[in-house]
């Protein structure tokens, strides 16, 4: 087997994906030597020589989807960072949500995701700060506030970005049980809604450490960054997590989850009971995540160690807006080909997933990466499983197939699949009309005459296998009285025996 990790030993409802590694009183700025132990992922991951080969991320938009952001953060100063706006206003006023904010309870998680990409290395006090791993990258920050206020009581969606005269995103169109449906009544859900903004105004990549929202609404964020082309990086979930209900998109097919690791390169672990790091069996890779020297925590601002997939996942991301800088001919699916076969301990590679160790298809290796053209590569998603007979679809010794209940059985992802995509892209890329209730409707994206068949209102014969379970699956759920399509993530809870690492509680 690939040697994936002795590089890391070589060289030098919804929720947040961070978690605590000091104690919630400390809220002082810690001493400098620990400051510069905070940093060993700048080390890990080359940060020096990056610098030196011109590799800043400088022309690249990189899209992060949080809660709040405190631009005034000292280890902020002087990056291209735009606060794009909310996705949430007052369901009776209609005025916006506040999402700038300098109260560290709110925006520390926010501001820290933010300083993994373009943290400028150095505190208020001068010393010592949060380093980015992309510092001339274009940061695009779409905020969705707090988090418990998240439900249509409290929130009333909004396109935080719409151009005048343009298709508003917050009632254009949803995805809900295998069809297309127009949406004038604003259904949905604040984090995946920023998320569609992100690529339709242009993103290059997509960051995201928070996770909830509605499933099909992930669904449909897929399909568009299929279209798109626009990556996007999610945190799986951190140690003792256990049972959850979780929207999107960690477990979703085409996304990019990553783990976190520590120093040592173990998937980040809570010391006290064992627990490690997990997501789906489509975890995409694992980068750097414990210990990291971030910009304060919920007690205060200030240089503090901070934990998480939640910084993980920023420096994934960060690491393709790299790649992307390097080689602007390929595609940014072409640059996330040549992440993931470069992996590791160097060198390119075939793609080799491992569900056993959480690590995806390995360690992080900027370095290596920006040593490869990706345009040697397929154009396409890696993280995309577009059959049911693909390999990755194997769970406990059986290929994938639908279920007698109409159950679709992937071991790689809870979906969306190929049949949904192209019933999607028909819509919204093709401008073909909608069908859902058997009567053609057209919707914001039609270009196409209604007094014409569209070619994805198939004759019932020819619909698949896949898409008839889908839509099974669907009058289940509405019978068994979900409102919300969520993802049902049941884990096992692994105790792996670990050595405590200093400063881990």
């Amino acid at each position: 087997m690939r040697l994936r990790s002795a590089l890391w030993v070589a060289i030098a409802g919804a929720l947040t994906l961070s978690v605590g590694v000091v104690p919630a009183a400390s809220a002082a700025p810690i001493a400098e030597d620990s400051r510069e132990a905070g940093l060993w992922h700048a080390e890990k991951l080359g940060f020096g020589s990056l610098r030196e080969s011109g590799a800043t991320g400088a022309g690249v938009k990189i899209a992060v989807i949080d809660t709040f952001v405190n631009p005034d953060a000292p280890e902020l100063a002087g990056a291209n960072l735009q606060v794009r706006g909310t996705t949430c206003a007052d369901p009776g006023s209609g005025e916006p949500r506040q999402i700038v904010s300098d109260d560290p309870a709110q925006a520390a998680h926010g501001t820290n995701v933010v300083s993994m990409l373009v943290g400028n290395g150095v505190a208020g006090d001068g010393g010592l700060g949060a380093r980015g791993i992309a510092p001339e990258a274009e940061v695009w920050f779409y905020g969705v506030g707090d988090l418990d206020q998240a439900g249509s009581k409290q929130c009333e969606l909004q396109d935080p970005t719409v151009e005048e005269g343009g298709i508003d995103l917050a009632h254009d169109i949803t995805w809900d049980g295998g069809e297309v449906l127009n949406n004038p009544d604003g259904l949905g859900d604040p984090l995946s809604l920023a998320a569609r903004a992100a690529i339709r105004d242009g993103a290059d990549v997509v960051s995201i450490s928070t996770l909830g929202g509605d499933a099909a609404a992930w669904d449909q964020v897929m399909f568009e960054s299929l279209i798109a082309e626009v990556p996007i990086f999610v945190g799986v979930l951190n140690p003792d997590a256990g049972f959850a209900l979780y929207g999107g998109p960690y477990s979703h097919n085409g996304a990019f989850p990553v783990n976190a690791i520590e120093e040592d390169g173990t998937v980040l672990t809570d010391h006290k009971t064992g627990a490690t790091s997990y997501g789906g069996n489509n975890e995409a890779l694992a980068a750097p995540g414990n210990w990291l020297l971030g910009v304060g925590d919920d007690e205060g601002w200030g240089p503090q160690l901070i934990s998480g997939t939640s910084y993980a996942t920023p420096l994934a991301a960060g690491a393709a807006a790299l790649g992307m800088q390097k080689y602007p001919d390929a595609s940014p699916f072409q640059v996330t080909q040549a992440m993931l076969r470069t992996t590791g301990s160097g060198g390119v590679h075939e793609i080799e997933w491992v569900r056993e160790d959480d690590l995806g298809a390995g360690y992080l290796n900027v370095m290596e990466m920006l040593k490869t053209d990706p345009s040697q590569f397929p154009d396409e998603n890696p993280q995309w499983v577009t059959s049911l007979d693909d390999p990755r679809c194997e769970q406990d010794g059986k290929p994938g197939h639908i279920a007698d209940n109409g159950q679709v059985m992937c071991g790689w992802s809870t979906g969306p699949f190929v049949e949904g995509y192209e019933k999607y892209r028909a819509a919204y890329v093709d401008g073909e009309p909608i069908a859902p209730f058997g009567e053609l409707e057209a919707t914001p994206y039609t270009t196409q005459p209604l007094d014409e068949k569209p070619a994805q209102v198939a004759e019932s014969a020819a619909v698949s296998p896949l898409m008839v379970a889908l839509a099974v699956v669907g009058v289940l759920m509405l019978l068994g009285g979900i409102a919300i399509a969520i993802v049902l993530v049941v884990v096992s809870r692994r105790r792996k025996q670990a050595a405590t690492v200093g400063g881990q509680s």
